[in-house]
């Protein structure tokens, strides 16, 4: 019975470890992106700071269920309105989110 202990112990190490990978990487690009954003809506200092929590509280506190990386558009595509078009907005997405993972996996 021990080895088969250690091998789910093992496996759930693993998925323990991938979940906190995860939701660094989507808190981190939801940070990155939401500071995009406040930089073209021409938002600095506590403003710019005040948006940039107010959508990483959104996304961390979002149900489940939802796919988060449609809501984090979906919300700045709102916010942004007709400043960027929405291709751009997922390209940079694309482009934050390998930044993102780049620096979770860094350990930044």
């Amino acid at each position: 019975m021990g080895l088969f202990d250690d091998r789910q112990r093992a496996f759930e190490a693993r998925f323990a470890y991938e979940e906190d990978k995860a939701f660094r990487v989507s808190a981190l690009r939801s940070r990155m992106m939401a500071a995009w954003a406040a930089d073209l809506m021409g938002k600095t200092g506590p403003e710019a700071q005040d948006y940039v929590n107010s959508i990483v509280h959104d996304q961390v506190c979002a149900p489940r269920d939802l796919d988060q990386c449609d809501t984090l558009l979906d919300r700045l595509s709102d916010d942004l309105q007709d400043a960027i078009s929405a291709a751009t907005l997922a390209v940079k997405m694309d482009a934050i989110d390998a930044t993102a993972r780049q620096k979770v996996d860094d350990g930044a």
